[in-house]
């Protein structure tokens, strides 16, 4: 392992940490939901990219802030810190449905997001594991197990895009993936902020702009959220709220559980995240750092999802790679390897993303070993961390669903007097109400809630009475699936969050895109083919369409070309149809 290197960060008090202050107060959030969430996402910047605003640039190019959850993360952080120029390259371009043929539909441009989900096949997330940390060394030390989804996104998400090179050190249980780069706002904040930094025996100012990967200008200031797990070895442990920005990463909030309380009141310089705490003055404070925190670290910690995921889906290769079993299985050694899958299944929190944290404030603080859960575990749709961390008050929220509306409006919800669809369950939480309908109606979280679902009450962010009426206009806007199911929300009043440390946020303006399949879309595809295909093809396991705009989140996480341009030129196509509202909500 790498001897540790003292450092002076800065430390952001409360919301003195907060997005900068912009003029048009405008965001965008991108929600969970793995390869389906980035390739949605990445129609909808597609989207706003072919639409002008009134300087002579793009719709995109007027959004302040992009806030993001999981697989949308995996969008948000390439966009945001990728050196490529050329967005037609990095994004795509759009294509209107009567362009669109058999031949044409899985056309990627070279350099772009999409061909991210191609990476991310289970044989080849274990073969970046076995190159880097071996897959007998996961079985036999479970302490290197919290680095395997990491490793996976940095090799496989970052990589190809340039913002991941590193180093594995250490042997056995020691076995350490090691950044070869910190991520910061751009070359003159870190001279001015970090580098300039002065202290007994610190290294600040040894620092170079190669020592960092940079957010690139022009582009919107992301926001990247994940949350500390109170207790991550059991499931349904209370969350933290945190954010991560070029800036800082951090949380203001504070949980309590089983009579323990964590309170973290604001943020560190984002380089110093994760760093071992050694005193502070003033707003800064004195660092040791053994190894760089990365964007992989931060991408990983926002989808840790899909660390439990690979944990099921490696458990037999590791145990089998571990007692030498490559190639032919011994009858007599399949017992032993049951055996040995069987007791990796047993810990999987083991493959929970951990590291050290010490919570940011005027006071001492403590170093802990910490486990992070993915953003969507509390809130996937980015509003959270958008309301907590940005001024934004006209925001698009682009909630990529996996679950889509239900058919009917035959469910119940309390204190609305309308029967409403079934919605997925993580809509009615940001409103007060238990994920799921109780014996047929929506209830609000009380005394009576289930234990294992009260820690979701930590997200809400709107008052409930604003529920009912959004459903019924998505409802109405789908149109029994023949049209998007969009609608705009106006004045929507912002609940006090103490878990997220939102306080007097006033009212936002929302419109909200829900992903759900419109034919519409599909009637003006020319090539009928192509349009039969999708239409019937997403009920068919065989075929590329299956489940479509809909992608299981994690049976199908290795989306080839033709399903990710599919979904994000559908999601595309429905930005453009909302060109007047997505305007005139941006005052453009």
């Amino acid at each position: 392992m790498s001897s540790s290197v003292k450092y002076k960060a800065r430390i952001y008090s409360q919301n003195a940490w907060n997005a900068p202050n912009k003029k048009t107060k405008t965001g965008l959030c991108l929600s969970g939901g793995g390869s389906r969430a980035l390739s949605a996402g990445l129609g909808q910047l597609i989207g706003l990219k072919s639409l002008s605003n009134n300087n002579g640039g793009t719709v995109l190019d007027s959004i302040d802030y992009i806030s993001s959850v999981s697989g949308g993360t995996w969008l948000t952080s390439i966009f945001s810190f990728s050196t490529n120029q050329n967005l037609d390259d990095l994004l795509g371009v759009y294509a209107p449905p009567d362009t669109l043929t058999e031949s044409n539909i899985g056309d990627l441009p070279t350099g772009s997001i999409g061909h991210a989900p191609g990476n991310l096949s289970y044989t080849g997330m274990l073969d970046a594991l076995h190159d880097n940390i071996g897959l007998e060394n996961i079985y036999n030390h479970p302490e290197v197990r919290k680095w395997a989804w990491p490793v996976i996104v940095g090799e496989l998400i970052l990589k190809p895009y340039g913002l991941y090179n590193g180093t594995i050190e250490g042997s056995g249980q020691n076995i350490t993936p090691m950044p070869e780069r910190f991520f910061s706002l751009d070359q003159t904040y870190m001279e001015n902020n970090i580098k300039t930094l002065t202290g007994d025996g610190v290294a600040n100012g040894s620092l170079t702009g190669d020592d960092f990967y940079f957010h690139q200008s022009g582009r919107p200031f992301p926001i990247m959220n994940t949350n500390i797990k109170f207790n991550y070895q059991q499931d349904n442990s209370a969350l933290l709220p945190v954010q991560g920005t070029p800036v800082a990463v951090g949380a203001t909030g504070e949980i309590n559980e089983s009579g323990v309380s964590l309170t973290a009141d604001g943020a560190v310089e984002s380089f110093a995240f994760t760093s071992d705490w050694r005193s502070q003055t003033g707003e800064g404070a004195f660092v040791d750092i053994s190894r760089r925190y990365s964007l992989i670290d931060l991408v990983a910690c926002s989808s840790a999802f899909f660390a439990n995921a690979v944990g099921k889906k490696i458990a037999a290769s590791a145990a089998a790679f571990a007692a030498g079993t490559q190639h032919q299985i011994a009858a007599e050694k399949k017992d032993s390897i049951k055996q040995a899958e069987t007791a990796i299944l047993k810990d999987l929190a083991s493959f929970v993303p951990q590291y050290n944290y010490w919570p940011a404030g005027p006071s001492t603080s403590n170093n802990q070993n910490t486990g992070f859960s993915d953003g969507g575990s509390l809130d996937n749709t980015g509003l959270l961390g958008m309301l907590a961390r940005s001024d934004a008050t006209r925001i698009i929220v682009c909630y990529n669903a996996e679950i889509p509306l239900g058919g009917r409006e035959d469910i119940a919800v309390s204190g609305y007097g309308k029967k409403v669809a079934a919605i997925s369950t993580d809509i009615p939480i940001l409103f007060g109400y238990q994920p799921k309908p109780v014996n047929g109606t929506y209830v609000l979280f009380s005394d009576k809630t289930p234990v294992d679902l009260k820690f979701l009450e930590a997200a809400q962010v709107f008052e409930s009475s604003a529920f009912g009426p959004l459903v019924s206009q998505l409802f109405a806007a789908s149109n029994g699936q023949q049209s998007p199911a969009v609608t705009f929300t106006c004045s929507l009043k912002v609940c006090d969050n103490p878990y997220a440390g939102i306080c007097k946020r006033g009212t936002v303006d929302v419109l909200w895109i829900y992903n759900n399949y419109a034919d519409t879309w599909v009637k003006k595809i020319s090539s009928w083919m192509l349009a039969d295909n999708i239409r019937y093809g997403r009920y068919d396991p065989l075929s590329d369409f299956y489940n479509f705009p809909n992608y299981d989140t994690a049976l199908q996480i290795d989306l080839n070309s033709t399903q990710v341009n599919a979904l994000a030129q559908y999601q595309a196509w429905i930005i453009n149809q909302l060109s007047e509202q997505i305007k005139q909500l941006f005052g453009l």
